[in-house]
């Protein structure tokens, strides 16, 4: 399967297999920056994001998982050690676990594995439940929280109740102050307890994607504004240079 999905900017390209004393192992680009939890766990590189850079990161993730679904192709191992950061650009990852949807059955043991706080809640409260592509949606929803916060989700819960703390009390991860109302939103309806509330992922694109122009917008305006202000500034030091000048002058001929 991983030969047909490479050809892609937010896909971790696979460039072939080589062999060594263990066996055979893939070949994968390179992403200098690690992954995403070891990205966001940097303060200084975290601090130092701005909300379009972060909008920027969640649309790269949501391309991915974009053209994913466009193959019928569900990833359903979703979290931030399995999205590599390359320069600044996210790469989905590890695809151990992706299947066509049609291959998807009820009884997949690989349902239920993953890390726990970013599996679809249905895949422990029903048993007959199959992954789809919502499922991929539940997982991106909290990526796109832990984008804002720069730390793990459900951190700081008991880990013991976690199960019935996410999947039978529904608790999510409150936003982090100062998140745009839109973006938080998004990140909410997409791990809503309920499939079908969720958004597809042609949904949450298209609202990143609005999102990021806002912001871009936002920002030509910005700089238009300074450099019209620093031109006024310097035409009038300008124009008092010139009425110094007018009186020097007019001083000089009495």
């Amino acid at each position: 399967m991983i030969r047909t999905i490479h050809d892609h900017p937010n896909i971790n390209r696979f460039l072939g297999v080589t062999k060594n004393d263990i066996g055979y192992v893939m070949v994968l680009d390179y992403a200098n920056e690690g992954d995403l939890r070891h990205y966001l766990g940097n303060k200084v590189k975290f601090d130092s994001l701005q909300w379009e850079d972060k909008i920027q990161m969640a649309l790269d993730i949501t391309r991915g998982l974009k053209y994913l679904h466009s193959k019928e192709i569900i990833h359903r191992d979703l979290h931030s050690k399995n999205i590599l950061v390359n320069n600044g650009k996210l790469l989905l990852a590890d695809f151990g676990l992706s299947k066509q949807l049609t291959e998807i059955t009820s009884n997949s043991t690989a349902n239920k594995r993953g890390i726990f706080e970013y599996i679809d809640p249905q895949c422990y409260k029903n048993t007959s439940y199959k992954k789809d592509k919502k499922s991929d949606v539940y997982s991106l929803g909290i990526l796109l929280w832990e984008i804002t916060s720069g730390r793990p989700p459900f951190r700081d819960l008991d880990r013991n109740n976690l199960y019935y703390l996410i999947g039978n009390a529904c608790n999510r991860e409150d936003p982090i102050e100062g998140t745009p109302l839109k973006y938080q939103q998004l990140y909410q309806e997409c791990w809503d307890d309920d499939p079908k509330k969720r958004p597809n992922i042609n949904k949450v694109y298209e609202t990143l994607s609005q999102l990021n122009t806002n912001y871009t917008n936002d920002q030509h305006e910005d700089y238009l504004e300074t450099s019209h202000r620093d031109e006024l500034e310097k035409l009038n030091a300008q124009s008092n240079q010139s009425d110094l000048y007018i009186e020097t002058v007019l001083i000089d001929d009495d």
